[in-house]
């Protein structure tokens, strides 16, 4: 029976991956570059490198590697993981690094060269991410066997966003226009239109709205959250304005940038959509009459 628990023990130690509170995160390795966006040409390659850092004086043992990614549905930035190639829009058979395990010395550095080739025949846009991985605290198991500590395995990770120079559609789908009232405050209204990335690359908006009375005076201007998606993604665009608007017939301006994620990389800006509306207000706010979006 003794071996059996035994066993049992041995089993409950298996590495596992696990979040970290704040204190541990402060001792974890970290990278200079969180994400990395690369414009490769078909057949080509690209080079760059990662800088990886210990804050610590305790020396770090890493093991990197690929997997795939991709944004949950709703747009919010939420990630999956997944094994590499797992996905259609993978690009881990892409990207070649060196070196995949070391020792990471305390106070010391470790530059990580990466490399991409994209395939001849490669259009759109790609994804991966590079797992550093570490071991944070060792399991055992007591001398009885009969209890057990989980090896405690953390990482952190680099995203890599691939784009095929030529290639990359950033179109979209912005529709289903609804002015509501704020669901914390009543007064508030919640402007929401439907968000579909039509495209052939990840698109990352970044978005206005604007209300202008018969005179061209703004009466009310508001930024959208920010909608993340892949190819065919969909997500919710929410603007929110809590003061108090006079009665009357506005025009609704909407402006949705889908380059924020190339402005973010100091890649230029991507294509800007216009949408118009009219839109009627009845007193405290009240929504009388939507026109169609135009």
């Amino acid at each position: 029976m003794s071996s059996k628990i035994r066993v049992i023990g041995l089993c409950f130690c298996l590495v596992c991956s696990i979040f970290v509170s704040a204190a541990q995160a402060d001792k974890l390795p970290f990278m200079n570059k969180s994400k990395i966006r690369v414009v490769v040409s078909p057949g080509d390659r690209a080079f760059g490198e990662i800088t990886l850092d210990n804050p610590t004086e305790e020396p770090k043992q890493m093991r990197l590697y690929l997997e795939d990614w991709y944004y949950l549905p709703e747009g919010t930035g939420a990630k999956e993981f997944l094994p590499a190639g797992s996905t259609p829009n993978s690009a881990t058979s892409w990207i070649t690094f060196s070196p995949a395990e070391f020792t990471l010395p305390a106070f010391g550095k470790q530059k990580i060269n990466y490399s991409v080739a994209a395939p001849e025949n490669a259009k759109g846009a790609y994804f991966a991410t590079l797992f550093f991985e570490t071991l944070m605290s060792k399991g055992d198991i007591s001398d009885s066997g009969r209890s057990a500590a989980l090896d405690v395995n953390v990482r952190v990770a680099t995203l890599f966003y691939i784009e095929i120079k030529g290639t990359t559609e950033r179109t979209a789908k912005i529709s289903n226009l609804k002015i509501l009232p704020g669901q914390e405050d009543k007064k508030s209204l919640d402007i929401i239109l439907d968000f579909e990335n039509t495209g052939n690359t990840d698109i990352t908006t970044a978005g206005t709205f604007s209300l202008i009375d018969k005179e061209g005076v703004v009466s009310a201007r508001g930024a959208f959250n920010s909608v993340y998606t892949f190819p065919g993604g969909k997500g919710t665009l929410l603007g929110v304005w809590k003061e108090t608007i006079s009665p009357g017939v506005y025009d609704l301006i909407i402006s949705v940038d889908l380059g924020k994620a190339l402005t973010d990389a100091g890649m230029g800006r991507g294509p800007i959509i216009t949408k118009e509306a009219s839109v009627t207000i009845g007193e405290n706010n009240q929504i009388v009459e939507i026109g169609q979006l135009q």
